[in-house]
């Protein structure tokens, strides 16, 4: 896996690129990184965790809940410690419409939850 600022670096991006003028998108989990991962999971702290862990070892990206977002675990469709694999969909959703701020993670429908 590449060095993690870099690969962290990558998804910020890629978060932007995915939702550039739009709201919100549906995308696959897969296009949230440049690295190989199995399962990643999403976990409430003093920051939002994202734990990417496959073959390849664990990535943990962690970012303040004013730029990545996600409800607390009882909120339907959010991700809040669960985990999901690369085939499921996120929906990406900026927070406050027509700002660049804070985007949210949700599941989109039939996402898996182990």
């Amino acid at each position: 896996m590449p060095q993690t600022d870099d690969a962290q670096h990558y998804f910020t991006q890629q978060v932007a690129r995915l939702l550039q003028g739009r709201d919100s998108a549906v995308v696959d989990a897969a296009q949230l990184t440049d690295f190989d991962w199995q399962q990643l999971c999403f976990e409430r702290e003093d920051q939002l965790e994202l734990k990417f862990s496959g073959a390849g070892g664990e990535k943990v990206f962690r970012f303040g809940y004013e730029d990545y977002f996600v409800a607390e675990p009882y909120v339907a469709r959010s991700p809040a410690e669960r985990c999901i694999g690369r085939q499921d969909k996120l929906v990406l959703k900026k927070k406050y419409p027509g700002y660049k701020d804070t985007v949210e993670f949700q599941l989109a429908d039939g996402a898996a939850t182990p």
